[in-house]
């Protein structure tokens, strides 16, 4: 008897603790894509903030229509790393 049940008892914690690990998997897969993302964030965040005060601070030496163009470059930037992070 007890050798008809091992095998059993062996297929049945196999397949429990597949079970059990599969969530456990996908928490950790989620914790890092959350983490990614936020990286990520942070990151678009660090460089918009950077081109702002390179924006104002050419405002303030060479006037508005002198950095019009670098204005108008940084939002496209903005706006493509905003593509780049939805892709991700």
């Amino acid at each position: 008897m007890r050798k008809l049940l091992l095998p059993f008892t062996l297929s049945f914690l196999s397949i429990t603790a597949v079970m059990v690990s599969s969530p456990m998997v996908k928490a950790d897969d989620s914790l890092k894509g959350k983490a990614k993302e936020t990286a990520s964030d942070t990151k678009r965040g660090a460089k918009e903030s950077v081109r702002n005060v390179k924006d104002k601070t050419c405002e303030l030496v060479n006037g508005k229509m002198e950095c019009a163009v670098q204005k108008t470059k940084h939002t496209i930037q903005k706006g493509a790393d905003k593509v780049e992070d939805a892709i991700d």
